[in-house]
C-alpha cells in the first residue's frame, strides 16, 4: 500500500483525535478538572491555569512524536493502529499524573472550606425537548429494508464469488463464496447498527443530567443546548454510517466502481472524526462552552461527590438510580459502573456484532 496514502488516513483520524485530547481540559465544565470536582471560581486561580497549560504542552508534545514516528513507519500498515494506540495509552498516562496533582492540591487548598454544598434537581428537567426524535431512524431503515429485499430477490443473480475487502487503489484484497450467511452479514449489521443508534439517543434524553449549583437557569438551559447538538450530530452520523453499508451491500448486487466504496468510507470517516471535534469544542461537556455563563455565586457550590469517580474517569455510585451519567473529563456520557444492568449493556454493545459477525461468516 501506498505510504502516502496511509499517512494520509492516519492523519485524517489522528488530528482530530489529537487536538479533542490537547484541549480536554478546556472542554470540561468549570466545576471539575482533570476529574476532580472544584469550585467554578476556582477555574481560574493561577494553579490551575499552570495545570491546564502544562497538560497542553505534555499531549501536544505526544502528538507531535506520534505523528512524526508514524511519518517514519508509514510503510508498514501496522504502523497506523500501534501508533494510534500508544498514544491514547501515553495521553491517559499524562492524564493520571494530573489527576493526582489535583487531587492534591484540592487537599491543600480546601476550597469548600465556608461554603454550602448544594445538589440541584430540576424536575421539569425531562419534559424538555432534549433530543431530536428517533423517527428520523426511519429513513435509513426503510433504505435497509429495501435493500434486504433487493438482496433476497437478486441472490440468485450475484457471482458466485463477492468482494469483501479493497484496498486503496481499487483491488479486491478478500473474497467470499455467495452464501446466504456472507451475503446477509451487511444486511444484518445495518439493523443492529439502527438499534444501537436508537438507543444511543434514547440515552442522550434520559441520562441523569448535572445542574451547576451557582446558576441552575443557565446551567439548565446549557445542558438541554448540549443533548440536542449531540442526538443531531448521532442521527446524522449514524444514517452515514447506514448508508455506506447499504451502498457496500449494492456492490454485490450490481457492479459498482471501488473508487466510489473507497471515497464514501473516507467522506464519511473524514464527517465523524473532524464533526466530533467540533462539536466537542464548540459545545464542550454539558454545554460549558456555550456563551452565558451568569452571576457566580462563590458562597455555593455543586456537591462534592468525588468518593464515587475511580481516577476521576469511572462512576461507581450503588446509590444512584441513574444508569448513564456526563463524564467527568471527557465529553459525552458513561456508565454507572455499580449498576449489573450497566455492565450487561455494555457487554451486549460489545459481544452481539462479533457474535453476528462470526455466526454470519460461517
Amino acid at each position: 500500500m501506498d505510504r502516502t496514502i496511509i499517512y494520509g488516513l492516519f492523519l485524517v483520524t489522528f488530528v482530530p483525535m489529537a487536538v479533542v485530547t490537547i484541549c480536554m481540559p478546556y472542554l470540561t465544565r468549570r466545576t471539575e478538572s482533570f476529574g476532580v470536582s472544584i469550585p467554578k471560581d476556582a477555574y481560574q486561580s493561577a494553579e490551575l491555569v499552570r495545570l491546564r497549560k502544562a497538560y497542553v504542552a505534555a499531549t501536544a508534545l505526544i502528538a507531535v512524536l506520534s505523528a512524526l514516528i508514524m511519518g517514519l513507519l508509514s510503510r508498514y500498515e501496522l504502523a497506523f493502529p500501534a501508533v494510534i494506540t500508544t498514544y491514547l495509552i501515553a495521553s491517559f498516562a499524562v492524564y493520571l499524573v494530573f489527576h493526582k496533582k489535583m487531587k492534591a492540591l484540592k487537599a491543600e487548598r480546601n476550597w469548600s472550606a465556608g461554603r454550602r454544598e448544594r445538589l440541584v434537581a430540576d424536575t421539569a428537567f425531562r419534559k424538555q425537548k432534549l433530543t431530536y426524535s428517533n423517527a428520523w431512524f426511519m429513513i435509513p431503515f426503510a433504505a435497509s429494508l429495501l435493500t434486504l429485499v433487493a438482496t433476497l430477490a437478486m441472490y440468485d443473480k450475484m457471482p458466485a464469488r463477492i468482494p469483501v475487502k479493497y484496498d486503496f487503489q481499487g483491488h479486491v484484497v478478500r473474497w467470499a463464496d455467495k452464501s446466504i450467511r456472507s451475503v446477509f452479514t451487511l444486511p444484518v449489521l445495518q439493523f443492529y447498527m439502527l438499534a444501537l443508534f436508537v438507543f444511543i439517543n434514547t440515552v442522550i434524553g434520559r441520562s441523569k443530567a448535572l445542574i451547576d449549583a451557582d446558576n441552575p437557569e443557565a446551567s439548565v438551559r446549557k445542558n438541554i443546548a448540549f443533548r440536542r447538538r449531540w442526538s443531531l450530530f448521532i442521527i446524522c452520523t449514524g444514517s452515514a454510517l447506514i448508508f455506506l453499508e447499504i451502498l457496500m451491500q449494492w456492490s454485490f448486487i450490481y457492479k459498482l466502481s471501488a473508487v466510489w466504496l473507497i471515497a464514501g468510507n473516507f467522506i464519511v470517516l473524514a464527517f465523524i472524526l473532524f464533526g466530533t471535534a467540533a462539536l466537542a469544542l464548540t459545545t464542550g461537556q454539558g454545554g460549558s462552552r456555550i456563551a452565558g455563563n451568569g452571576q457566580e455565586k462563590s458562597a455555593v457550590i455543586n456537591r462534592d461527590d468525588d468518593r464515587y469517580w475511580k481516577l476521576g474517569i469511572f462512576y461507581f455510585n450503588p446509590d444512584d438510580p441513574a444508569l448513564f451519567i456526563e463524564k467527568r473529563f471527557g465529553v459525552g456520557w458513561t456508565n454507572n459502573f455499580a449498576h449489573p444492568l450497566s455492565w450487561v449493556i455494555l457487554l451486549s454493545i460489545v459481544v452481539v456484532p462479533i457474535v453476528l459477525v462470526v455466526f454470519l461468516a460461517r
